[in-house]
Parts: structure tokens; C-alpha cells; sequence
């Protein structure tokens, strides 16, 4: 991932040209002081920070990338030995042709210890001074390549989660539809009056699906509205001895929340809590209990289906686990339990 932020380059480049600036002019400092404004002993002084600028970008942006990070690690000391090598040669050149007469009006004063020792002084200063601008260029680049790195990490996690819950909402809408439709087509033998207004709601609850559910949140009172609607739906084709008990209700109008996440745990009780003979509850409570926070208990009689009917079993609640874990992790609580005769599942969700 390449990083395209130009103020952030130009920051960078500005950052860059004011520290080499800095330590290319500071000599200046020494020259006045000394009441010396030659510009030949500015040069001096300057001439080995414009190796030293060499070096540390001659390592930034060709010798470590093609050396370092791709793990040739002799061959990186053996390019910067020859590199170093080769700025002393250049400077000691330069020297020689350019300041001959310089430091010639130093010794005659006595300045300047004994020509064999000043150069060695020079020579191993420069080789610590070009040394540690090299061990600067690898920790700026590796740091810089560190967060890099990070970035693209973080990218890569928002591009898996975004993927994996639309592989989640893709499963949830298909198998939420099966469902629908099989009580629309139980009820059109039944009552084609409710069968018809069964197909408007449902055609709200696709239009909602389809439209509304792709957006990352929704309003959390359109939300619960389509819970309702859903719950209606559901509702129709119930047998008299099901007492189905509703309380959905939002305090909060401007709250958003994740689309879709309290549908299964609905189906859940419509699928398990409903029994063709024997007295049925189904009860569904979905409230704020408190500031931001969002709670949806639903409770249903305990009729767990039987081995040979556990096709697609668990598919919502599994789907439902991964999409908080994905949304809102550390921020939600899901449990299940049975209680004598009655199975409880709770969410509560901090918004």
C-alpha cells in the first residue's frame, strides 16, 4: 500500500531539508566566533555533512531497500564499506586540490597538530561520523517501514471484516426469507386475505433487506420496526394456543446499531418455541435499560426439535455470534439458558 498523502510527503520533505539545513550552517557558529568568515573554512567545516546527506540517502532509499530488507546482509556492510570508502577518498581529493594553501596557513601557525595525526583524527572521524549516519538511515527506515507495515495491517483487518460481514449478512437474508416464505405459503391455504397482506409486509421486510441492511448501521427505531413487522409476519399463521407477548420500544431516536441482529434470535423462539398440540409462550422484549445501551430478551417454550429436524439448525445464532464478535466486540453480552420450561436469550449491546 503506498501512502498518498501529500502533506504528509511534504512534512516529511520540509522535516528533511530544515536538519540537514541545520547541521550544514551550524559550522557558521564556530567561524565567527573564531572571528574566521573565510569561505573556504565555511567549506571546511560543510564539506563533510554533504557526504554525510550522501550517504544517508544513497542507504534510504537505495541500499537498504535493496540490501537490507531483502535479508543480504554482507552485502549491505560490504555496499556501505565501499560507499564510505569511497566519500573519504572523495573528500581527502577534494581536500587536497581545494585546500591545499588552507591548511598550509594553519600549520605554519601551529594550529593543527602534526599532519600524520590530524589525518588520522579526520579519517576516523569521518568513518564514526558516516558509520552512525548509516545506523541512522536503517532505524528512520525501519521505523518508517514499521508503521507502514502496521497500516497495512490495520487496512488489510478492516478489509477482512468488511468481507466477512457481507459473507454474514449474505447468509442471514437467504436463510431469513426461507423461513418467511414457508409461513406465506402455509397461510395462503389458510386465509388468502392475510396471505395477501402477509406478501405486502413482506415485500417491506425485502425492500428493508435489501436497501437498508447494506448500510454498516441504521437507524435503530427502523430497526426495531422491521423487528415488529417481522414479528407480525410471523404471527399470522400461529394456532390459538401459541400467547405470543411483544415489547419493543426505543427511548433514544438518534441511536444507530448494526442491521439485522435480533432476527434470529426472533426466529429462534418462532422455530422452537411453538408446539402443534401443547400450550405455547413466546414473549419478546426489546428496550433501552439504560443510555446508549440496548437490551432484547426472548423467551419461548423449550420444544427443541428432534435429531432428524435439526437441518439448519444453529445457523442464525452462529452467524449472529460471529457479526458482534466482528461489530461489537467487548461490547456486547450474549447468553442462553433454559429455566424450567422456557429457553431465554439475552443481548445486550453498548451503542
Amino acid at each position: 500500500m503506498i501512502d498518498s498523502n501529500p502533506f504528509k510527503h511534504r512534512l516529511q520533505f520540509l522535516i528533511h531539508i530544515i536538519i540537514w539545513g541545520v547541521i550544514i550552517i551550524f559550522p557558521l557558529v564556530f567561524i565567527y566566533s573564531e572571528g574566521e568568515r573565510s569561505l573556504v573554512r565555511f567549506l571546511d567545516f560543510s564539506l563533510p555533512a554533504l557526504f554525510l546527506i550522501l550517504v544517508f540517502y544513497m542507504n534510504s532509499f537505495w541500499i537498504i531497500p535493496q540490501y537490507l530488507f531483502n535479508k543480504k546482509i554482507w552485502q549491505f556492510f560490504l555496499v556501505n564499506i565501499v560507499l564510505i570508502a569511497a566519500c573519504i577518498f572523495l573528500m581527502d581529493t577534494i581536500k587536497h586540490f581545494y585546500f591545499v594553501e588552507y591548511f598550509a596557513q594553519f600549520e605554519k601557525r601551529n594550529q593543527f597538530p602534526p599532519k600524520p595525526r590530524m589525518e588520522g583524527i579526520i579519517f576516523f572521524r569521518d568513518i564514526i561520523s558516516m558509520s552512525v549516519t548509516v545506523g541512522l538511515s536503517v532505524a528512520i527506515k525501519m521505523t518508517t517501514q514499521w508503521y507502514q507495515s502496521q497500516a497495512e495491517q490495520k487496512e488489510l483487518e478492516k478489509l477482512h471484516v468488511e468481507s466477512e460481514l457481507n459473507n454474514l449478512k449474505h447468509q442471514l437474508n437467504p436463510h431469513f426469507l426461507f423461513n418467511t416464505l414457508n409461513n406465506i405459503y402455509s397461510l395462503i391455504s389458510i386465509n388468502q386475505d392475510h396471505a395477501q397482506h402477509a406478501v405486502h409486509q413482506l415485500s417491506n421486510l425485502i425492500r428493508y433487506v435489501l436497501y437498508d441492511s447494506d448500510q454498516p448501521k441504521v437507524s435503530l427505531i427502523k430497526d426495531l420496526k422491521f423487528t415488529s413487522n417481522f414479528i407480525e409476519l410471523m404471527s399470522l399463521r400461529l394456532p390459538s394456543h401459541v400467547k405470543l407477548e411483544t415489547n419493543i420500544s426505543a427511548s433514544e431516536e438518534d441511536l444507530e446499531i448494526a442491521p439485522l441482529l435480533f432476527i434470529s434470535l426472533v426466529e429462534n423462539a418462532f422455530k422452537h418455541g411453538v408446539s402443534p398440540t401443547e400450550p405455547s409462550l413466546i414473549k419478546i422484549e426489546i428496550t433501552n435499560s439504560r443510555q446508549n445501551e440496548i437490551v432484547c430478551i426472548v423467551r419461548n417454550s423449550n420444544f427443541p426439535k428432534t435429531e432428524s429436524d435439526r437441518s439448519g439448525s444453529g445457523i442464525g445464532l452462529v452467524n449472529l455470534k460471529k457479526r458482534l464478535d466482528l461489530i461489537y466486540q467487548g461490547a456486547y453480552d450474549l447468553s442462553n439458558e433454559i429455566n424450567g420450561e422456557q429457553y431465554i436469550a439475552t443481548l445486550s449491546l453498548k451503542l
